[in-house]
């Protein structure tokens, strides 16, 4: 093959096929821009250096060589003008015969798949977590719900009734006579003879009386007429005929009791709504008073005064009680504990709990409001206690600041007496100290006791200030913080009082259990 047919099988850019560019050549002479490689293999980079001419025609420029040990490829023509640079020789020099593949990223892809995976199953798991979360709390709650339903007795529930409006014309004609209040409710009101021992011969510890609320025989009284009836309770109707009691629930807290007997048909009491009665209203009183010798004693009065806060200790346990009261002129003696108090529509209004003596007072006796027993009830016969309630565990004496002013003491609540199970003595609270603060709130009374713990629930925490007086005269300040307990209303506690019953006025002697509502 000559020379002629060698240039004619090149491609336009100089370069044999399946070759690979050994250089760059000039050939000034023919006009030519592309040279032969020698040996058809890629010898290295060069690169031509110099003057494009000298005089007589002679290069003066060299070529300086990357590659090949320095020296120019054979047959390569050094004489011609400067190469002009093309950009796409250099590419195609650069990438090769076939082109060169782009730099592959395959480790920072496997990578990202990793971590996408990862944060997926993160993902999942999280939302599993909180999916599961979810369904127990709600389970719990569930079975909370359920445990507390399937504990709960069937039995009925008290219910009130609204006298008449003004506007109506039962408001006039509804009024019943004394007469016939007496014969509607008479049938409603029992006798109640509470045994202490089994041991015979029987005998009887205490008598009261108490109120058909139901006509399958559920009854309200008085807790401190059946408090500690080992030997058993016995019921006497008003047609005489008895029956064998079971206590079902007692609250000390509000010396309410309920009873139930095995009877059917009995004549059931109307209950109506406390919170009408005004002060002057007629009332009429119902019980046993002295016991069953006197069954079925009526008196009446008036309605003498309204939220009386009195405290009453029970003569059997010496417990000590707060509550407010309806205070009545109606004649209402021992006996007629645990009766009806009656409106002059014939709805029992009360229950006739307790009554001022006093060699100098007469006149003044006390019935629990039957609104505010209808929530006491109804948690007796559903659960045989009071839910909700708190309890802080200990007794006190109010001091206010008048009488601490006057007999030295710090105003506040001196303690008398602590519960040692509870943590309000874990903390170190002692019999002496006097609570100035609860939460922050100056205490002096009862009422500001109530303000306080009014929405806490057993397990909260309630901050109390204490001050502290040594034998030696020290006074010391400290604070505790003390979880609550819940009151359960079945507790007792030995106290002292200057009577039987007396107007919470803040005085000294004047013991009442912490009231916790």
């Amino acid at each position: 093959m000559n020379e002629n047919e060698n240039r004619n099988n090149q491609d336009p850019k100089g370069q044999a096929p399946g070759e690979n560019p050994a250089g760059y050549n000039a050939d000034s002479q023919n006009n030519q821009s592309q040279g032969q490689s020698s040996g058809g293999q890629f010898q290295g980079w060069q690169s031509y250096q110099g003057d494009s001419q000298q005089a007589g025609g002679q290069n003066n420029g060299s070529f300086q060589n990357f590659g090949n040990g320095g020296n120019p490829p054979p047959n390569q023509n050094t004489q011609g003008t400067e190469y002009q640079w093309n950009f796409e020789d250099y590419d195609r020099i650069s990438k090769g015969p076939e082109g060169a593949k782009p730099k592959s990223n395959t480790g920072l892809k496997i990578f990202a798949v990793v971590m996408t995976v990862v944060f997926l199953i993160t993902a999942a798991a999280f939302a599993g977590f909180i999916v599961f979360q979810t369904q127990r709390t709600m389970t719990l709650e569930s079975s909370e719900a359920v445990t507390e339903e399937s504990s709960r007795a069937d039995g009925p529930q008290l219910s009130l009734n609204n006298r008449p409006a003004p506007d109506e014309e039962e408001y006039t004609d509804g009024v019943l006579s004394t007469e016939e209040i007496a014969a509607k409710v008479r049938p409603s009101v029992v006798g109640i003879v509470a045994y202490q021992s089994t041991t015979y011969p029987m005998q009887s510890y205490n008598t009261g009386s108490g109120i058909i609320m139901s006509t399958d025989g559920y009854i309200i009284t008085n807790a401190h007429v059946v408090n500690g009836a080992a030997g058993g309770i016995v019921v006497v109707l008003d047609n005489d005929e008895e029956y064998e009691a079971e206590l079902v629930g007692l609250d000390e807290k509000t010396d309410l009791a309920v009873l139930k007997i095995e009877a059917n048909n009995l004549t059931a009491a109307e209950f109506g709504n406390s919170d009408e009665l005004v002060v002057g209203e007629r009332i009429v009183a119902i019980g046993n008073p002295t016991g069953l010798n006197l069954a079925g004693s009526v008196t009446q009065g008036i309605v003498s005064g309204l939220e009386r806060s009195i405290q009453v200790q029970d003569e059997t346990t010496g417990t000590v009680i707060e509550m407010q009261a309806i205070q009545v002129d109606a004649a209402i003696n021992p006996g007629n504990s645990g009766g009806a108090l009656i409106n002059k529509y014939g709805q029992v209004v009360g229950i006739n709990s307790s009554k001022l003596s006093s060699t100098q007072i007469e006149g003044i006796g006390f019935a629990i409001p039957i609104s505010t027993a209808k929530p006491i009830v109804d948690d007796l016969i559903s659960y045989g206690y009071v839910r909700g309630r708190v309890l802080l565990g200990i007794t006190y004496i109010a001091i206010s600041d008048v009488t601490g002013a006057i007999s030295g003491y710090t105003p506040g609540l001196w303690v008398q007496s602590v519960n040692e199970e509870l943590d309000v003595a874990a903390k170190g609270v002692q019999p002496g100290d006097v609570i100035v603060q609860m939460d922050d709130q100056d205490v002096r009374d009862s009422d500001d006791v109530k303000a306080i713990m009014e929405g806490k629930e057993p397990g909260d925490t309630i901050k109390l200030k204490i001050v502290r007086q040594s034998v030696t005269g020290k006074v010391t300040n400290f604070t505790v913080e003390v979880e609550l307990a819940e009151d359960k209303g079945n507790y007792s506690s030995s106290s002292s009082t200057n009577g039987n019953t007396q107007p919470d006025q803040g005085q000294q002697g004047g013991l009442v259990q912490l009231p916790t509502e």
